[in-house]
């Protein structure tokens, strides 16, 4: 039987959950045990994305869903490509990336209209301020790349040689941890003065 596990439900929670994988992080890293190094920074950088989809208004107040909020989903729908499937998934981590990186090339060619009153306009406002922005589509495409290589190196634990894999698994850990650290630069610097999800009542 899979075993239920309890959600976070407060700040509180979650500040003391992020607390304990890093140093949980940290004494793997030190310790040797990449795998799990790896393991931990899967889950902190699909936490980022979640994070950033949740204060920008996109998803629900369960962060598993798009908003169906009448004065944002019309907006999304009309602009984002990703979301034409009656049902757009984004559980996973490639179909979160994929999300933001067409979000965020379309406010690099939209002009926000002052003052910004309605979802569109208000949420453009708060990715161009945002700190490491143009940056942020290349890291992306870097986390992309490095899901890819952490599952192909899983299912070569036990059906391929591969070669220095102590040394492939510690190059994994670095750059995972350099694509984390931008990514939660990028989401920390999104969510200060963020109202987005008060002012249009997201739920």
């Amino acid at each position: 039987m899979t075993p239920k596990i309890a959600p976070i439900t407060s700040n509180m929670e979650k500040k003391t959950a992020y607390q304990i994988q890093m140093e949980r992080f940290k004494r793997a890293k030190a310790g040797g045990f990449q795998l799990e190094a790896i393991f931990i920074l899967y889950a902190l950088i699909e936490d980022r994305l979640s994070a950033f989809l949740f204060h920008a208004g996109i998803t629900n107040a369960t962060r598993e869903k798009i908003t169906r909020n009448g004065k944002v989903r019309p907006h999304l729908d009309s602009e984002l490509t990703v979301l034409s499937a009656k049902q757009p998934n984004i559980r996973n981590v490639s179909a979160k990336i994929k999300l933001i990186k067409e979000l965020l090339a379309w406010s690099m060619n939209y002009t926000v209209n002052e003052p910004a009153r309605n979802y569109k306009d208000a949420l453009c406002k708060q990715i161009n301020r945002t700190a490491g922005r143009d940056q942020m589509i290349e890291t992306l495409i870097r986390i992309e790349g490095w899901c890819a290589s952490r599952n192909e190196l899983v299912h070569a634990l036990l059906n391929k040689k591969v070669e220095d894999q102590e040394k492939i698994l510690q190059d994994l850990v670095h750059e995972g941890e350099a694509c984390n650290r931008s990514l939660q630069n990028f989401v920390k610097s999104f969510k200060v003065r963020t109202t987005l999800r008060k002012q249009f009542n997201i739920q």
